[in-house]
């Protein structure tokens, strides 16, 4: 049996544990299927570029130019080829378990009229919407337990656009669109959409496999309106400042989030690739992160059992990593896995979001260090001054995905096999993560404040892997007294001994004993951490010792 992992030098944090190279293996999860929202997600790679955002950068989309098509309509879905071409994408990637689709919206931008009456527009709301209950039942019986998310859509801004080219409104490739509907105002129109979005919102209600998040004010809230609105009802408003979701039903989208081609026109309807990513992300953070865990994920705790610890001691209820004043900090994150089912885990995350950064990325070409522990590091679960120097049951470098390079981000944390077999829920598990030797710069986390930004863990049930197994094997290998002034014992038959091993925090031997016997004395070596490496018939097992 072959032990897979590597020792560095990691100061107080022992040694890294490696059970994996750090490559993620990508699996098409999601389809992306509808009208032209679709077709420019689909060219911009919109959805990838979202799902990596929020952490989940090894799972992707998968579509084609059949079933994401500029200028299609419910009509178009609810039979027929595009069905046909949906069904074989679901059924050439197995793992695919939500599908994205965009539709909807160019049945009211073709069919409806300023002139209609109150009762003409609920006649047209309701045979689009019996076309798309159409479409969302053969989504869901494409397989058992598909999914389906509808977007909707943003405020359009064709009265805007179209009067900044005055006086040659009538050359803009959308004049046609919006003169056709009578010119609507913005509130008109927008009252329209936030209307079609209520029906599907209250649909979902009451389908637990179809899923929309209300987004339709999300650019107005994230580009603002830095100059003065050309027309009615003009004014601005800062960035970050429109209530969310529905932001101002009166103004657009801003135009600087409009899509914008080749310098000479804007579009009135369609995104910019930056602003399909806002509206995406928006909705994923609220949707897709969760969708797409595993068995289970659980929120952090929160309150004084989440924060950072430094290496002077310094305690704080901010989540954050890197250094400050000459000082090591380390995140302190706890979870209570207590209802985990009874069962093993083949795999372990944890998912932090970017809050905001001071400095220096600690995350950029420097390796994680997380310990852990079934309970808690200190006296109590809250975070305390010990925590920084306390033992955990498991320790090392874990690879890090997702993306850790803007604000409002997701960096997800997988964790080791040596991590993933502590996890247990005969207790909660708390963990602490921090930068070693790194300075310049400090990055702070959101908290559990807000459950949708909180720290999450998220577990996947199923055959341990290898790595795992063998790191079970190796606990059993019990050492003693930890910490030791000079002779240790280890739990093992003599004769099943092939070799043991000292190391210290770089992976140097430094003390190998000529005799197999399962007592060793490290009295003669320097105070400090070190790595007893152990080799038996078995296969080899590694100890963090400490000598005082």
């Amino acid at each position: 049996m072959k032990r897979l992992f590597t020792l560095t030098a990691l100061g107080i944090f022992g040694y890294a544990t490696t059970y994996a190279q750090c490559v993620e293996t990508p699996v098409n999860r999601v389809i992306l299927a509808g009208d032209s929202w679709a077709a420019f997600m689909y060219g911009d790679q919109t959805i990838n570029e979202g799902l990596k955002n929020v952490g989940h950068s090894d799972k992707k989309f998968v579509s084609n130019v059949t079933i994401s098509e500029n200028g299609a309509d419910t009509y178009d879905f609810v039979d027929g080829p595009k069905q046909d071409a949906i069904q074989s994408l679901v059924d050439a990637n197995p793992e695919v378990s939500i599908i994205h689709m965009s539709i909807g919206g160019n049945d009211l931008l073709g069919d409806w009229n300023v002139s209609f009456t109150q009762a003409e527009t609920d006649a047209l709301a309701a045979e689009v919407e019996a076309r798309l209950d159409t479409i969302i039942d053969f989504l869901h019986g494409t397989r058992e337990g598909m999914n389906v998310f509808w977007p909707g859509y943003t405020y359009p801004n064709f009265e805007e656009v179209i009067e900044e080219i005055a006086p040659f409104q009538s050359s803009h490739p959308f004049f046609g669109t919006w003169d056709d509907m009578g010119q609507p105002d913005f509130l008109t129109i927008n009252s329209i959409l936030n209307d079609m979005s209520d029906s599907v919102a209250l649909s979902a209600a009451t389908d637990p496999q179809l899923h929309f998040v209300h987004a339709q004010g999300v650019l107005q809230y994230h580009f603002g309106q830095d100059q003065p609105l050309g027309v009615a009802p003009g004014g601005t408003y800062p960035a970050f400042q429109a209530p969310l979701p529905l932001g101002y039903p009166d103004y657009p989208s801003p135009s600087e989030s409009m899509r914008l081609y080749a310098g000479i026109f804007t579009d009135c309807f369609h995104l910019s690739p930056e602003a399909y990513l806002v509206f995406f992300q928006y909705q994923a953070e609220r949707y897709y992160q969760k969708a797409l865990m595993d068995d289970l994920y659980l929120l952090s705790e929160g309150g004084t059992q989440d924060g950072s610890v430094s290496s002077s001691g310094d305690v704080s209820q901010e989540i954050k990593i890197g250094e400050e004043n000459g000082n090591d900090v380390a995140a302190v994150v706890s979870f209570d896995t207590q209802s985990m089912a009874d069962t093993t885990l083949s795999n372990a995350s944890i998912f932090l979001r970017r809050e905001s950064l001071t400095g220096t990325n600690p995350f950029v070409g420097n390796s994680l260090q997380v310990k852990m522990i079934n309970g808690n590091f200190g006296t109590t679960a809250d975070v305390e001054a010990v925590d920084y120097i306390a033992t955990g049951d498991a320790e090392g470098e874990p690879c890090k995905f997702g993306s850790h390079s803007q604000d409002g981000h997701w960096v997800r944390i997988d964790l080791t096999a040596d991590m993933i077999a502590n996890i247990s829920n005969n207790a909660a598990t708390q963990f602490i993560i921090t930068v070693p030797g790194f300075t310049g710069g400090v990055m702070k986390f959101n908290d559990a404040t807000d459950s949708v930004y909180a720290p999450v863990l998220n577990l996947n049930y199923g055959p341990e892997p290898s790595s795992v197994r063998e790191i079970r094997e190796a606990r059993e290998l019990a050492v003693y007294p930890i910490p030791t002034t000079g002779e240790l014992t280890i739990d093992v038959n003599p004769t099943d001994l092939l070799s043991i091993e000292v190391m210290n925090i770089l992976g140097e031997v430094v003390l190998v004993p000529q005799t197999k016997t399962n007592r060793i004395n490290i009295s003669e070596l320097p105070i400090g951490s070190y790595i007893l490496r152990v080799t038996t018939k078995e296969g080899i097992s590694a100890k963090r010792i400490i000598k005082r």
